[in-house]
């Protein structure tokens, strides 16, 4: 499995290489590049990311993750529902052979088991 390793040059840099390692050896598949600051470090990191991918050849199980940003000052409370706890309540009461009771004695057993004060 190839990873991406970042090392300390001599001259300060940091090198992004992309390695795969054997027992307690690593063996360096590429030298991506060097980088002083940060973002130049990250800019090498996804060079490396594409360099795996395309490397390896291995479709991933999964999507790319995207960010979803809530901001919470931004954000406002419009109401609260129960309805997929009173769906599940009612599906489990007909599981249990409950579905000869009137449904308004049922919607008031879970207004209950919801609302027990």
């Amino acid at each position: 499995m190839l990873s991406i390793r970042k090392v300390k040059t001599k001259s300060g840099a940091t090198a992004i290489q992309v390695v795969v390692y054997e027992g307690k050896k690593s063996k360096i598949i590429k030298h991506i590049g060097s980088g002083k600051d940060n973002s130049e470090i990250s800019l090498l990191k996804e060079k490396a990311e594409e360099f795996i991918s395309e490397y390896s050849g291995q479709l991933s199980l999964f999507n790319e993750p995207t960010q979803n940003i809530l901001f919470v000052d931004r954000a406002k409370c419009i109401g609260v529902t129960h309805q997929f706890a009173r769906r599940f309540l009612l599906s489990c009461a007909k599981e249990c052979g409950l579905s000869d009771i009137d449904e308004l004695l049922l919607d008031l057993s879970i207004m209950r088991l919801l609302f027990p004060a």
